[in-house]
């Protein structure tokens, strides 16, 4: 590949070099010099048939992102900002400078295969093309995982916890380096728990999880984990290929928290995972990933019109992009895609899922799922989207509802410390609080949104709620 190739101008729609690019392609960076190479190495490969550029926003690293680019990607544009303006406000600042026709999205911690871009972008110049707002692909987790399946007898905690829990695993290892949080188990636990610097998962009785492995060779798995009482725990997992049975251990655990092992063999077979393949929206206001966590079988291999676009892998129209103002930078990180996507909906385009636009995304790399920031601007955002966005019964239902649940939260919490003879745990209802006070401070500006976006739309709230889906 010539120097002329990486930086994406060689071949336009014409086939001659000097072409006027078709696309401009902005990542948002913060302190990922790590994660950079990996990210621009692929986007340096793209089979694209078309002239395109690449710009970074690099959001005031000090870890030597600006260096790294200067010396290794000098054919990539680098877009300063003196201070860290977040996903919106980060992409917002290149992409009102961008006069390409399209201008697609990458996040940082993402692999593109090489026939992404030119995937993504294709739908546009198809029958009915011009209808299209924005394209979004499939984004599957990187690396790819080992599927196992846990079972164990399980026990209720108590009259203020009826769930029914199985073990609490505070420590998984991949080789001997810690993968907890990468380990994809949203149909087995109860989410994150604890510290955030030491977090715990507890487990229903049975489930699934997949485990990130390197490809080849036989792999050590460790789990630290701990119960109620003494008991087995069974992991089983598919053999190879053509093979009559799989692998199955059963593993002891009891009070105390203690480590166990086991090998996998390294023919067991690997699987992609999806993160992504187009946005949903349920009808009580919550942003899902569609088929997320879902092991990649072909059941998402068509092509299709979706709700919403993820914002890691989304062309859009610039024209149209210019227009809505691109994201809406009180945002800063999280649901800023889905509040995009459901302004361009209200003007009347379409958003098409595109299944051979193919990346490869690092789990939670840049940010810490149900950590503060992370609750913080998810809780705070939907709420800002919904009063932008929704119909004023779903926006009113879910701004009512959020102090309403904040209370009940902290007279429960209260309860079990008095019951309990322990400090209350108040942290969550702090934050709520500080969720909810961001969120009246931003009310204007997001109402004056909404009577913008209600003047200029072509298509009615009401109808656009269609779309929504019932958990």
């Amino acid at each position: 590949m010539t120097e002329r190739k990486q930086t994406g101008t060689t071949a336009g729609p014409g086939g001659g070099a000097g072409t006027e690019p078709l696309a401009t392609i902005v990542i948002v960076n913060w302190n990922g010099a790590h994660l950079l190479p990996a990210c621009l190495d692929g986007i340096a490969k793209q089979d694209a048939g078309f002239a395109f550029q690449t710009w970074v926003v690099d959001n005031a690293s000090a870890d030597g992102s600006r260096e790294l680019l200067a010396e290794r990607y000098p054919w990539v544009r680098v877009v300063p900002s003196d201070r860290n303006l977040g996903f919106a406000g980060g992409n917002n600042l290149a992409l009102r400078q961008v006069t390409t026709p399209y201008a697609v999205l990458v996040n940082n911690d993402a692999v593109p295969e090489p026939t992404w871009l030119a995937a993504l972008l294709g739908p546009f110049g198809e029958p009915g093309g011009q209808h299209l707002g924005a394209a979004t692909g499939k984004v599957v987790f990187l690396p790819r995982f080992l599927r196992m399946r846990l079972s164990t007898p399980t026990f209720v905690p108590g009259p203020h916890d009826s769930r029914e829990l199985g073990v609490r695993v505070s420590s998984v290892t991949v080789n001997g380096r810690e993968a907890l949080r990468e380990v994809l188990w949203e149909k087995l636990t109860y989410g994150a728990e604890g510290p955030a610097k030491a977090p715990y998962f507890w487990t229903r009785g049975d489930g699934e999880l997949c485990v990130p492995i390197p490809d080849g060779g036989p792999v050590t798995l460790g789990f630290t984990w701990a119960a109620e009482s003494g008991k087995q725990v069974v992991l089983s997992w598919d053999g190879p290929t053509g093979a009559a049975d799989g692998g199955r251990a059963e593993l002891a655990v009891g009070r105390e928290s203690t480590t166990v092992t086991l090998t996998v063999v390294g023919e067991a077979p690997r699987v992609d995972v999806i993160n992504n393949v187009g946005g949903i929206v349920l009808t009580d206001g919550y942003g899902a990933d569609r088929g997320y966590q879902q092991v990649d079988a072909g059941q998402f291999d068509q092509p299709e019109d979706v709700f919403t676009a993820c914002g890691n892998g989304m062309a859009i129209r610039s024209s149209l992009g210019h227009e809505l103002g691109w994201f809406d930078d009180a945002f800063f990180l999280y649901y800023e895609d889905t509040d995009l996507s459901w302004r361009i909906r209200a003007r009347g385009y379409t958003i098409r899922y595109v299944p051979g636009a193919v990346l490869r995304h690092i789990h939670s790399a840049s940010s810490v799922e149900w950590s503060p920031l992370f609750v913080f601007h998810t809780d705070r955002n939907r709420l800002l989207m919904l009063t932008k966005d929704a119909t004023a019964t779903l926006a009113l239902s879910a701004v009512l509802r959020y102090p309403a649940t904040t209370a009940s939260i902290a007279v429960r919490t209260l309860r079990q410390a008095w019951r309990g003879r322990s400090r209350p745990a108040l942290r969550p209802t702090l934050l709520r609080l500080r969720v909810y006070g961001s969120y009246l401070r931003l009310l204007p500006a997001m109402l004056r949104a909404r009577r913008e976006i209600g003047r200029t739309a072509a298509e009615r709230r009401s109808s656009l709620q269609s779309w929504l889906v019932s958990r």
